[in-house]
């Protein structure tokens, strides 16, 4: 069930309904023909601008989603522009977390699209915690989600929140908040959120939240860093969608700082979710791409470091320029 919010000039108050769904292993009706996803940020750029962040195009048959809005406010607009895609044609907009590397994008985007088409990146979804208030660890406090939010919502755009694993297009789903039943610690302890009981507490960004796309291949997963951990966010897909193999893993994963021995941790447990194709863009760190390759004995072009540009298709793989292979 997807609830909605609706166009209004209420306090914010209004966007910080929790929706409760029940939860389950899911009965898969659906599977996509075909699956296409196009890098529209990321730090590596043979065409395009380069930046610290993260933005892909999902095509799934006749749907068009972006996951995740790019680091800075136009990246992701300047890239589509360069490599002949309209944005006015996609309606919807899934942001893997709140940071300002997958957001900043988010307002300048659905502005310079709603005067084209209404339509276009009118519906964001997002995970619970997502606009929570974080503060830094001199106290401050950052609240720029939700002015985000409430200017958003004055253009006519809807939020929808998740807590579980749901399914938002015809075989496309979102992983709500992830368990973190192994600790991968992938993120930096660089802010704080308060407890029910007004403590502050780590933030180890309960809000993250990956891309599924069930195809009769297998499953292909999106992440924007991460932050969950990719063990994690598989072992959370296995549990809802049961028996399907992850045979392709694109986006962000943050390993750039993780030790020999967990990137091999990785590496053992991609091999036994089934992964063939592997992208790692933005935070993954090149040298860990390289690494994952090795341990999985993938080819050269099954296992790239993500570039402006570089497409995943689910029946041709990856098509990537020279420099990233």
């Amino acid at each position: 069930m997807n609830i909605a919010f609706p166009l209004c000039k209420k306090p914010f108050s209004i966007l910080l309904l929790t929706i409760f769904l029940s939860t389950s292993s899911f009965s898969q009706h659906y599977v996509a023909k075909d699956v296409k996803v196009t890098i529209l940020s990321t730090m590596l750029a043979q065409q395009g601008i380069g930046e610290w962040g993260f933005s892909a195009l999902i095509e799934v048959d006749s749907n068009k989603l972006l996951f995740d809005a790019g680091g800075r406010e136009r990246t992701v607009l300047e890239n589509a522009k360069e490599l002949n895609i309209d944005l006015s044609t996609v309606p919807t907009l899934v942001l893997s977390h709140w940071h300002d590397d997958h957001t900043k994008g988010w307002l300048t985007l659905r502005k310079a699209m709603v005067s084209v088409a209404p339509t276009a990146l009118s519906k964001t979804h997002v995970a619970k915690v997502f606009f929570d208030v974080r503060f830094s660890n001199d106290g401050k406090d950052s609240s720029s989600r939700k002015k985000d939010s409430t200017a958003y919502v004055y253009t006519g755009g809807k939020i929808i929140e998740h807590r579980f694993f749901e399914e938002i297009l015809p075989g496309v789903y979102v992983t709500g908040n992830v368990p973190r039943v192994y600790n991968e610690k992938n993120y930096y302890p660089e802010a704080k959120l308060k407890s029910a009981d007004n403590h502050f507490i780590e933030d180890n960004i309960p809000d993250d939240m990956s891309l599924v796309i069930a195809t009769k291949e297998g499953l292909v997963l999106i992440s924007g860093c991460g932050h969950a951990g990719i063990i994690n966010t598989i072992t959370h897909i296995n549990k809802n969608l049961a028996g399907q193999s992850v045979i392709a893993a694109i986006g962000g994963f943050h390993l750039l700082k993780s030790s020999d021995e967990q990137i091999q941790w990785t590496a053992d447990n991609l091999k036994k979710a089934g992964v063939k194709y592997f992208m790692g863009a933005h935070c993954t760190g090149i040298d860990a791409v390289y690494q994952i390759r090795n341990y999985l004995s993938l080819k050269r072009g099954d296992c790239v470091v993500g570039s402006v540009g570089d497409t995943f298709d689910i029946h041709n793989g990856f098509t990537c320029g020279d420099l990233n292979r």
